[in-house]
């Protein structure tokens, strides 16, 4: 959507146009953390043989790339994703932080190749369970949503985990800009009155529920 990303370059804006203290350092040690890690090498080795060669774009690798960094700089007890996840994502949540638990819908044999190649804290969810039992289930202050699930069932089960949100809580959506329907969920999103803080990546979306600051909506460069 060229309209939607022209809109994007004008409004984004670097961390020496922020003034929040968290959005500031969130953007200096994740956003623009462009130093090495041995891991990004493994998870570039995992999706090129799970995944396929053609899956690894640089657009991917950089999203994969910042999901890991997300991951260690709020070191989640747990992180769940409905839908399928790619081999990318998933080394690049559990590699973040190793004491980190991914709960996630695939097949046993997605996990048994991840678990050969050192990637062993991913567990599996069933693909028929009920979103808001897994959500109390695995306590989870971290939530991955896929562009694939900008559906209707998706957005009236989101009311549970934003019933459940606290503080320390972090949704995380893909594609927010993908389609009308995908940046109308995000409007609908940021208009929640539980929502305190997001962040617009264009690619991606995050949404916090930190108590004590001023409701605040940043679309930043990345």
């Amino acid at each position: 959507m060229i309209g939607s990303w022209l809109k994007y370059l004008v409004h984004r804006k670097s961390e020496y146009g922020i003034h929040s203290p968290f959005v500031y350092d969130f953007m200096c040690k994740v956003l623009n953390d462009s130093g090495s890690n041995r891991d990004y090498d493994l998870m570039l080795r995992i999706s090129r043989l799970v995944d396929g060669k053609r899956f690894a774009t640089r657009s991917r690798r950089k999203q994969g790339r910042f999901l890991y960094r997300l991951v260690r700089y709020l070191e989640p007890e747990t992180v769940l994703s409905f839908g399928c996840v790619s081999a990318l994502n998933t080394s690049a949540l559990a590699l973040g932080n190793l004491q980190t638990k991914v709960y996630l819908e695939q097949t046993p044999e997605f996990q048994e190749t991840l678990s050969a190649m050192g990637v062993v804290n991913v567990n599996l969810i069933s693909r028929n369970a009920d979103e808001e039992e897994q959500l109390e289930r695995y306590n989870t202050g971290f939530v991955l949503y896929g562009i694939e699930d900008f559906g209707e069932d998706t957005w009236d089960n989101l009311e549970d985990g934003m019933a459940q949100a606290d503080e320390d809580t972090v949704l995380v959506f893909e594609g927010i800009h993908h389609s009308r329907r995908h940046e109308a969920a995000w409007e609908a999103i940021k208009a929640d009155e539980g929502v305190t803080l997001t962040m617009d990546l264009y690619s991606m979306g995050l949404v916090f529920f930190r108590e004590g600051i001023e409701k605040q909506d940043f679309v930043l460069k990345y």
